[in-house]
């Protein structure tokens, strides 16, 4: 055995696979730990190593193959585990140049060394477990690295080698990071489900899964209001807004469970707080009550659209409502040719057997107690109101219906400067023509036979010209003072409405809504 000191073991080369690795400890545990007669032939280069230059300074080897096989190693004594070499037996320590990287120094070298450690008996060897994956157990770390002293990081001793100790350290530093990631993995399920519960509480409201109840009776009365197109699950959510019923689900659980085929009508009820979703169902439904007819006037329609509505929602014909509407039938002005102006806006429940004169004094009385209101009192003022109000409506959006109004009596001046009292509305011209659009020609505007053309006829047109809401009617009882003579709605999509007191200055409006009409042929009326 030589006692040349050896240079320091080069640095663990780099590995492109576990497989490689595993070849090179393997090889490198049987070189350092054999005794005996050891001759590495081109065979076993090729299976142990990479393939390394030979040496010009040292001798061929043996073309003959050498059985290659581990030797025993005694736990003490010559030759024992103290004097065995930590390196191959024919290390050439004349090689002073940087090892280069790969499995092993191309200056190693093995052969029949006559260092060779004495054989033992046969019975006193003692074998190290070469069956399985050496490295089986070995778990990689990222980053680690294992001693270059014993690099499988196992402990030879007398009778062979025992399982790879970890130390202690390292053993704490796993259980904690198993333990770490245990919790993270415990701590985001659980944020999971509470989420997923929260989740799933707010959809079961939202769509009513919860069916709890209230008791009844019920407490103090509260109006409540059905809009047009609302259905059973909206109303029901809108009911447990107002705490009238406790659930969205027990409220149309009680709908379907209602013995009727009728359908919950837009209008207004009267029902109470925390009441029996039940009876709140029965209420909207008109179980238990006499049969509703239902009817709407939306604000601006015409006589004939409301005349129509009637007849689709109850028995009578539209020439039997035609014949009783007869305005000497009721409390009118005597100016009143027609019912047209005076039904007001609103919905309508009557009963199945209401006559029609009794559902058309209906609703007219409320048209009635808004001129009590305003104090409108004579006739003619109510007629005049409600004829302004209609145009109002027909013309403005609700926030322009005061300066519309102060506009119409500043062109009814017969006296002013611009207009010499024509209102030149478009809308009475249409309204007199019979028909639905937004424009007409210059044929028309000369038409004198239209007594609604106010381009021809001087001051208000003879009547309403459509249904005006109650805030129409407000605003012709109060119209804003203002020097303006001319409105034009330029965007008729956002009702964008330019005002002017010269009509220089409202030919240049009149020209930006000819443009959107080229570009809105459709919304215009023009198609």
């Amino acid at each position: 055995m030589t006692d040349s000191k050896l240079p320091e073991e080069p640095s663990e080369p780099q590995f492109r696979s576990r497989r490689e690795r595993r070849e090179y400890e393997r090889a490198r545990h049987q070189a350092r730990h054999m005794t005996g007669e050891l001759t590495v032939t081109q065979e076993d280069s090729e299976h142990y190593l990479p393939e390394a230059e030979t040496s010009p300074a040292e001798p061929e080897t043996s073309e003959a193959e050498v059985e290659f096989r581990p030797q025993p190693i005694a736990a003490d004594g010559p030759g024992g585990l103290q004097d065995a070499p930590s390196r191959p037996v024919n290390y050439s320590p004349d090689q002073s140049a940087e090892e280069p990287e790969g499995f092993f120094n191309d200056s190693i070298r093995y052969d029949n060394a006559a260092t060779a450690l004495p054989q033992l008996p046969e019975d006193t060897r003692a074998y190290p477990e070469q069956s399985g994956n050496v490295d089986s157990d070995i778990e990689e770390q990222p980053g680690e690295k294992t001693s270059d002293d014993n690099p499988l990081g196992y402990m030879l001793v007398g009778d062979g080698m025992q399982l790879p100790e970890i130390d202690e350290e390292e053993l704490k530093t796993r259980k904690t990071r198993k333990r770490r990631r245990t919790i993270i993995m415990l701590t985001s399920f659980a944020v999971f489900l509470g989420l997923l519960a929260i989740v799933g509480i707010g959809v079961g409201q939202l769509v009513g899964w919860n069916n709890k109840d209230f008791p009844g009776p019920g407490g103090q009365e509260i109006a409540f209001e059905v809009n047009p197109g609302e259905g059973p699950i909206v109303i029901g959510n809108r009911l447990v807004e107002e705490n009238i019923v406790a659930s969205t689900r027990a409220f149309r659980d009680a709908v379907e469970a209602t013995d009727t085929t009728a359908q919950i009508q837009p209008g207004e009820y009267t029902l109470r707080y925390e009441m029996p979703a039940r009876d709140a169902a029965e209420v909207l439904l008109g179980v238990g009550i006499p049969g509703m007819n239902y009817v709407h006037v939306n604000s601006g329609h015409r006589i004939d659209d409301v005349f129509a509505h009637i007849a689709e929602r109850t028995d009578y014909s539209i020439e039997e409502i035609e014949e009783a509407a007869d305005p000497t039938n009721f409390d009118l002005p005597t100016e009143a040719s027609t019912l047209e102006g005076y039904i007001a806006v609103g919905e309508y429940h009557f009963p199945l057997d209401a006559s029609i004169q009794e559902i058309l004094e209906i609703m007219i009385e409320p048209t009635m107690e808004e001129f009590e209101r305003l104090d409108v009192n004579e006739g003619a003022q109510q007629h005049r109101l409600v004829t302004v109000a209609s145009i109002v409506e027909a013309e403005a959006r609700p926030e322009d219906y005061a300066t519309v109004a102060g506009i119409i009596e500043n062109r009814l001046d017969e006296s002013n400067p611009e207009t010499a009292g024509f209102l030149q509305i478009d809308a009475t011209v249409i309204y007199g023509m019979g028909v639905r659009q937004l424009q007409f020609t210059a044929e028309d505007r000369r038409d004198a036979s239209n007594e609604y053309n106010t381009y021809v006829h001087r001051g208000l047109p003879p009547g309403p010209i459509g249904a005006p809401s109650i805030e129409a009617l407000d605003a012709a009882a109060a119209p804003k003072d203002s020097d303006y003579y001319y409105w034009i709605t330029t965007n008729i999509e956002t009702g964008e409405t330019k005002f002017s007191s010269t009509y220089a200055q409202h030919q240049e409006y009149q020209e930006e809504y000819r443009a959107y009409c080229d570009d809105n042929a459709e919304i215009c009326g023009r198609g």
